[in-house]
């Protein structure tokens, strides 16, 4: 006797195609199934791209939900599937839905299994759980391997392109990259502009003004270029762009109530770190400095986000009280302690054009003071002196290193010349060396172009031309774009400004501090940045006191 089960069909794939037969596959069978003892079949229900683990809620997972919706409804005796892990790979997710299912007077049917009572579901759940920490495992393990080799395990970074081929016993090699050279300009341009200062806000508009296409073809974000400081994400993070191919940065956990998954940073130590120098698109200083102005604008503190309304603002004090200098209303500038009720004697106040006219006319005449300049340029020469000596230890590093891979090089050839050239290992490791040597020499005449740059004999011309243009292209442009560039320029000048009540007459004195510091690297052509360690001589009004 045929007994004519009403009959439901579910079918799932993760998004890891984990499983090796498709949504139609797995359909297929079932209806087979089905045709042959005589079941009749309702409905059709799949969740496609959705992992095991998901929840069997309408958000988690929208085909189980509306199936169980059904058997709820009445009319139905068996829900089939093809194995108990289509239904779920998490115990309680398989418990839950055997219950549901009982409760209506349903059971559960695989093909693997045939009908999954309690004890059944009870083993099976283990094992389907087990199976898919596994498969994690698994896949974690290889994408190790493929680091070491030096192939990525991920998508594809701006700035590159696949380069994937076939090796020697014809199996295809996946994950090799090469570099993309329109994108890796536009990666360069990103760095510099912002170790220049720039905001990832401000390249962002500007290359999408430009019509520059993101990553994928879209809209630049800001939030692209900078990523988060927690995760170490987005472009300005990107190690592989200094030559560092890093994995298992982060790993993805799964909250037990909603299902999201959620990105936790790993600890340092368990990173993988596989050196891939032909990568390399950002050279190591360019690199430092970007991470520098990172680490100086990563801040939890909102309000030293902001950017500043004014080019002045922040950097003056009360001579007197030593509040800030604040503006206190439109057009005007005056001590905080005073609007607040703190009790200061100074009540004077400038006008926004005179207090900023007045800072930049002194900060140009101290920083042009003939022996603020004679100074500058000797500091300058001092720091090339220092860097020529750590780039001629540097170069016979390298000479020593081009050296001994030449030789290992010699070596693996005559070792093929002798006939071990059918090995593969030998041929793999003479390509590894060859790319090695054409590294070392690229880097070797990339530090001595360097140093020659960096003695460049106008050195007091080009600081005096940059000074005196600066407040120049203030009063000369009104562009954003310029003035946004010039205004961190000439606030890294400043250390700070101090207000105080005129001594004679009516009105104030300013007094500008400035910072040495910035001055040695604007003459050397590089952003206004952290203070260079070196030993100096003080200057009055320029050198801020310690």
């Amino acid at each position: 006797m045929v007994i004519r089960m009403r009959t439901l069909i579910y079918a799932r794939y993760s998004s890891q195609l984990q499983n090796s037969r498709s949504i139609e596959d797995q359909i297929r069978v079932c209806m087979e199934r089905a045709e042959q003892e005589g079941w009749t079949v309702i409905d059709v229900f799949s969740d496609a791209a959705i992992g095991g683990a998901a929840g069997p809620s309408e958000r988690q997972r929208p085909g189980m939900n509306a199936l169980l919706a059904r058997v709820e409804a009445g009319g139905i005796d068996q829900v089939l599937a093809d194995t108990s892990s289509r239904i779920a790979r998490n115990q309680g997710d398989a418990h839950h839905i055997r219950d549901r299912l009982n409760y209506c007077g349903a059971r559960l049917f695989t093909l693997s299994d045939g009908e999954i009572d309690a004890f059944k579901g009870a083993i099976k759940g283990l094992l389907d759980e087990q199976q898919r920490k596994e498969l994690a495992h698994n896949i974690k393990r290889a994408q190790k391997g493929r680091v070491a080799e030096g192939r990525s395990p991920a998508g594809l970074a701006y700035g590159y392109r696949t380069a994937n081929r076939i090796d020697e016993r014809g199996q295809f090699v996946r994950g090799l990259r090469e570099i993309e050279p329109d994108q890796a300009a536009i990666v360069r341009r990103i760095f510099r502009e912002y170790a220049a200062g720039q905001s990832a806000r401000q390249i962002a508009q500007r290359l999408n003004a430009e019509g520059v296409s993101g990553p994928r073809g879209e809209a630049w974000k800001s939030t692209t270029i900078l990523g988060g400081r927690k995760r170490g994400d987005g472009m300005l993070r990107n190690r592989l762009y200094v030559g560092e191919l890093v994995h298992n940065r982060t790993s993805k956990i799964v909250e037990p109530v909603s299902r999201n998954v959620r990105i936790r940073p790993n600890a340092t130590e368990s990173w993988t770190v596989q050196p891939v120098p032909e990568l390399r698109i950002i050279e190591p200083p360019l690199w430092d400095q970007a991470q520098t102005q990172l680490e100086m604008r990563g801040t939890t503190h909102p309000e030293t986000q902001r950017r500043p309304k004014h080019l002045l603002s922040g950097l003056g004090r009360c001579g007197v009280c030593g509040s800030g200098w604040i503006k206190i209303r439109r057009g005007f500038w005056g001590c905080s302690g005073t609007r607040n009720g703190a009790g200061c004697s100074n009540t004077r106040i400038v006008s926004d054009e005179r207090y900023q006219a007045r800072v930049l006319s002194g900060l140009k005449e101290r920083l042009l003071d003939p022996e603020a300049v004679s100074l500058c340029v000797r500091l300058y020469h001092e720091e090339n002196a220092r860097r020529d000596r750590e780039e001629v230890r540097g170069r016979h590093r390298l000479e020593r290193k081009l050296a001994d891979t030449n030789g290992r090089i010699d070596r693996l050839v005559e070792a093929i010349a002798s006939g071990a050239g059918e090995f593969s290992e030998v041929r793999e490791k003479l390509i590894e060396a060859r790319i090695e040597r054409d590294r070392l020499v690229e880097e070797l005449a990339s530090t001595e172009a360097e140093r020659i740059i960096a003695l460049h004999p106008t050195v007091a011309s080009d600081y005096r031309a940059a000074v005196e243009g600066l407040d120049q292209t203030l009063a000369d442009d009104d562009s954003p774009e310029i003035r946004e560039d010039a205004i961190p320029r000439i606030r890294g000048l400043i250390h700070s400004i101090t207000v105080v009540p005129a001594q004679r007459g009516r009105g104030v004195d300013i007094e500008i501090e400035g910072r040495l510091n910035a001055m040695i690297e604007l003459a050397m052509g590089r952003p206004v940045s952290e203070p260079l360690t070196l030993t100096m001589e003080r200057v009055k009004g320029i050198e801020p006191s310690s």
